[in-house]
């Protein structure tokens, strides 16, 4: 069983490196890092990736549209999984502004890598 503040912990880097992938390559294969080899994500416009290579491909799209991203969040541990609520203000590439408010639930591997990200945009 890995350690949940190691997890609480993948989740808090997650949301920091996201205020900044848009802009800094470091930043975003930090958070590909965060992935296990296996991974699978359902976007909340029902995009998928499996496999580390579409992982690393879905968050190099999804940060290229934007410029700029900022996230405020609260992680909840339910069942020994884990769920955030969070919401984001943006730039999109194009100049437009957005919000949104949404929930990430997650599952870790044994290593602490997130293998299952399920994102529900409200």
């Amino acid at each position: 069983m890995v350690d949940t503040d190691m997890n609480v912990n993948t989740i808090q880097k997650y949301f920091k490196l996201s205020d900044f992938a848009s802009c800094d390559v470091d930043s975003l294969n930090e958070i590909i890092e965060l992935f296990s080899d296996d991974a699978t994500i359902k976007s909340g416009i029902n995009e998928t990736a499996k496999g580390k290579k579409k992982v690393s491909d879905f968050f190099k799209l999804f940060f290229g549209r934007n410029k700029q991203l900022k996230h405020i969040f609260e992680i909840r541990n339910v069942d020994e999984n884990y769920m955030t609520e969070w919401v984001v203000a943006g730039l999109k590439s194009d100049d437009t502004l957005f919000s949104l408010h949404g929930f990430d639930y997650y599952q870790f591997d044994n290593s602490g890598k997130i293998i299952d990200l399920k994102v529900i945009i409200d």
